[in-house]
């Protein structure tokens, strides 16, 4: 009983360790590529003349093209996610790290998007100092790893999922025991045959060889 116990505890143990590495599969140089990507955008024209480092770090040519600040969280937060966050879960395959990573890419997509619709709306900024191509080719690279991620962090490892099934068998093999000791113990107490009335019988003898 407790070494079945016992089992089931190992075997749940070892389906929570799973689930803590991801399998990354094809995702893995999706998710790379994008990196890669970001990292090349930064170098070119985000708005005006002024690039994306120089928005990461708000110089004074940042200021000069008068940066909003939706278009500098998308920077910093773009850079956190997909090139700090991407690929440390690429080294670590850790779903510690490829949460936080999906989770900040995916904001920085709804701030990209609205830090492209404050330039746009704003004649004056956008006649004199419109987008480049960097922080559009930015976008890109952030859109494609928030759906890159999606299977990485929802799917289910191929451990996780082996060790999930030996559980479910385990477990199903401790009911089917437990059903059978139940009606062994059942069928001990309602079976006459199975009663241990040796002391009956043999007092019974003896009373028919006094008679």
């Amino acid at each position: 009983m407790a070494t079945t116990a016992d089992n089931a505890g190992d075997l749940a143990t070892q389906e929570k360790d799973a689930s803590t590495r991801l399998d990354l599969g094809a995702s893995r140089w999706v998710l790379l590529a994008c990196a890669v990507v970001f990292l090349i955008a930064l170098f070119l024209p985000f708005a005006g003349e002024a690039s994306g480092w120089q928005f990461l770090a708000v110089t004074d040519a940042a200021t000069q093209v008068q940066a909003t600040l939706t278009e500098l969280i998308f920077v910093w937060l773009g850079v956190l996610g997909v090139v700090v966050l991407t690929p440390l879960t690429l080294l670590t395959r850790r779903f510690a790290i490829a949460a936080p990573g999906w989770m900040v890419t995916t904001v920085a997509l709804f701030i990209s998007l609205l830090a492209i619709w404050l330039r746009r709306t704003s004649a004056t900024i956008a006649e004199e100092y419109s987008h480049g191509t960097g922080i559009y080719l930015a976008i890109v690279a952030v859109a494609v790893a928030v759906f890159a991620y999606i299977p990485v962090v929802v799917g289910r490892s191929a451990q996780q999922a082996e060790a999930a099934a030996r559980r479910a068998a385990s477990e199903e093999l401790d009911e089917v025991a437990a059903a059978q000791r139940e009606a062994g113990v059942s069928t001990g107490r309602e079976n006459p045959l199975l009663i241990d009335d040796r002391r009956a019988r043999a007092a019974e003898r003896h009373r028919r060889l006094d008679e």
